[in-house]
């Protein structure tokens, strides 16, 4: 994991609290216009090389793209389409980073701190010229801006001038043009304190405009505009919700493209947009790839895949050394536990299909279960018998099945489950399921209902809403008991409904952002307690865990409290089965750190780190039923490859 691929990317995604595997975020309830294949070509790989933000060429032959080496150094190399050795461009203890293309395909611009001095590291803008017959360098790279902390250069049409963001201590960001081979600078737009990023920086056509989309800090509301090169004030075109990362914006600035994560352990999810926000198309890429540049044409990716392999590792909740279950061969994923505790349920793959392993905690031979190709994830029930999962990525019309393992029998649930971003369930103690049941979502008639499925029966209604709940809120089911909110300009109330009529009870009111998604709200084993996800308004809110007690008629029993979990920002919150605390996952704010806590309601006990024994990389985990283990997916990196996605004919 690097600062820069991922780094803007996690912040973005965790400060909206995005939680566990189930959940995605998003502004739009309607359904993308069409579902995408992607085909894929391998351009490059590596077992040694840690490559990122691939470009093509305006002629098709090379790919430039960045290659951290070592802890400081991030430089710019350069591959040939029809195969051959990597050429270095540049070297050093630098970071040479977002590299674009001039149309004539005999130069790169680029930011880097190498105007700097290493105690003081600022980016500019630069160029490098390139012989586009041989890809070598023809001299040496340029210093083109002295305006610095640069970011995301974008070049003119014509290759006559360079846009780029900038930002500063002060929390000012803006755009800037200045004259490709250096000058004079003009500054079209800046933006003060409430702003979070500018990303997704591209010239129209003509050269005429620069559309860009605007973050706000604290929330997941993103602004689509437009401003003129020559000057004056901004156009809103439009506005969407959590994109996770930078922004990819395609040829002349005509449609725009967003990561809507499914979550962890699931292969990443783009939408692809129009330039009011609209999305038209929707598809899923491989586990671990990640889309950085359109092509010229704008009908393909350049993508980056890290060859990652990440196998099971478990932890005692009360303290003990870290053992790994799973041989380091895949990516697994845990997909649940056994209901003593003894078992972890993963899912992995052989020779190119999904898998479920039945995995006993105490090193035992585990057991595999074959599982049809359409299932590439899913939840196991407690007695590890049935399997539910999801077909497709379909926002509105998406299968929900349960496969009986014993036999291999599927049964359909619903034809139309609907997993719009942002609406998300747990059950009791945070699990993605009602304990017996599987939880899901569908649309009907203008209202958006939620349901529980047995693994063998009929479905039955819990309760139904308003269609417009459908991505803001997320839903925390005990028995007939459901948890939301309800978002009111700068603050968020939690209710609870019983049934499908009972009447909501009120049991907290707090501060947000305002246009902040609202995270988990999740019951306690027993019901005494709802544990919910929450950051406080400001510009650099810390994650905090909203804690508020229960009685027995769904009244609040216990005065609201906000206890400090420990990670910077959190998610996915499971419950002991005792009550006294639960676990939650986050990262700490330290690069891609990440790290699972224990949090106890005990007044003055401060959170517990889990895994602080383990150095591995990890994106969630599953806590065991009886609270004795924690289980999760220890990253092993194994280098990386660049990918051409090719996308088809979408906009027909």
């Amino acid at each position: 994991m690097t600062r820069v691929r991922v780094g803007v990317a996690l912040i973005a995604f965790v400060a909206a609290a995005v939680p566990q595997a189930r959940d995605v975020r998003a502004q739009q309830v309607r359904a993308p216009a069409g579902e995408i294949q992607p085909r894929y070509t391998r351009l490059f790989g590596s077992d040694t090389m840690d490559m990122w933000a691939p470009v093509l060429s305006p002629d098709g032959r090379w790919v430039v793209f960045v290659r951290q080496e070592g802890r400081e150094a991030y430089n710019l190399w350069l591959v040939s389409t029809s195969g051959g050795d990597p050429i270095r461009l540049t070297s050093g203890r630098h970071a040479d980073e977002s590299p674009v293309w001039f149309p004539t395909g005999d130069r790169i611009a680029f930011r880097s701190d190498r105007p700097s001095s290493r105690e003081a590291p600022q980016s500019y803008v630069m160029t490098l010229p390139v012989d586009p017959r041989t890809g070598r360098p023809t001299a040496p790279a340029r210093q083109v801006s002295l305006e610095p902390t640069v970011f995301t250069p974008a070049v003119s049409p014509d290759g006559s001038r360079i846009a780029y963001t900038t930002s500063s201590a002060t929390r000012i960001a803006g755009i800037s043009v200045i004259p490709s081979t250096g000058g004079t600078v003009r500054q079209l737009v800046t933006y003060g304190d409430s702003l979070a990023s500018i990303t997704g920086l591209q010239w129209s056509g003509d050269g005429e405009w620069i559309s860009f989309v605007v973050g706000t800090k604290g929330t997941n509301a993103r602004t689509i505009s437009r401003i003129r090169a020559s000057g004056g004030a901004p156009e809103v075109l439009g506005t969407a919700r959590m994109m996770v990362g930078p922004v990819v914006t395609g040829p002349a600035g005509r449609h725009l493209l967003r990561r809507v994560d499914l979550g962890p352990g699931q292969g990443p999810t783009y939408e692809v947009l129009s330039p009011d926000g609209q999305a038209v198309a929707r598809f899923l890429l491989r586990r671990n790839m990640f889309a950085y540049a359109f092509t010229p044409d704008g009908r393909a990716l350049l993508a980056a895949q890290s060859n990652i392999v990440a196998p099971i590792r478990v932890v005692p909740v009360a303290g003990g050394p870290v053992r790994q279950l799973t041989d380091a061969r895949e990516y697994d994923w845990p997909a649940g536990w056994s209901s003593d505790g003894s078992r972890v349920f993963v899912w992995t793959a052989s020779n190119g299909h999904g898998v479920l392993l039945d995995v006993p905690v105490d090193g035992k031979p585990a057991t595999e279960w074959p599982t049809p190709s359409e299932a590439r994830s899913g939840l196991v029930s407690r007695d590890g018998r049935y399997v539910a999962y999801f077909v497709g990525s379909n926002a509105v019309a998406r299968p929900l099945r349960i496969l009986r393992l014993a036999d291999g029998h599927v049964r359909e649930i619903t034809a139309t489950s609907f997993t719009t971003p942002g609406s998300y369930l747990t059950g009791p103690g945070g699990l993605p399921n009602g304990g017996d049941e599987f939880l899901y979502l569908e649309r009907r008639e203008g209202r958006l209902e939620v349901w529980a499925a047995p693994p063998e029966g009929r479905s039955r209604l819990l309760r139904s809403f308003p269609a417009s709940y459908a991505g803001r809120t997320s839903f925390g089911v005990h028995g007939n008991r459901i948890a939301y909110w309800e978002p009111r300009g700068d603050s968020v109330t939690l209710f609870v409904a019983e049934g499908p009529d009972g009447s909501p009870r009120q049991l907290a009111t707090v501060a947000r952002n305002p246009g902040q998604s609202e995270g988990s709200a999740v019951w306690s084993r027993s019901g005494r307690w709802i544990a919910a996800d929450y950051f406080p308004p400001g510009d650099s809110p810390r994650y905090r865990v909203l804690l508020v007690g229960v009685g027995p008629d769904g009244r609040r029993s216990v005065a609201p409290r906000l206890l400090d979990a420990g990670p910077m920002w959190g998610w996915q919150i499971q419950w002991l089965p005792d009550d006294q605390g639960f676990t939650v996952f986050g990262m700490t704010g330290a690069g891609s750190e990440t790290h699972v806590y224990l949090v106890s309601l005990r007044e003055g006990e401060r959170p517990v780190v889990l895994t602080r024994d383990d150095p591995s990389v990890r994106w969630g985990y599953e806590l065991s039923p009886d609270g004795r283990y924690i289980a999760y997916p220890a990253e092993i990196p194994r280098g990386s490859s660049l990918w051409r996605v090719d996308l088809g004919d979408w906009r027909r």
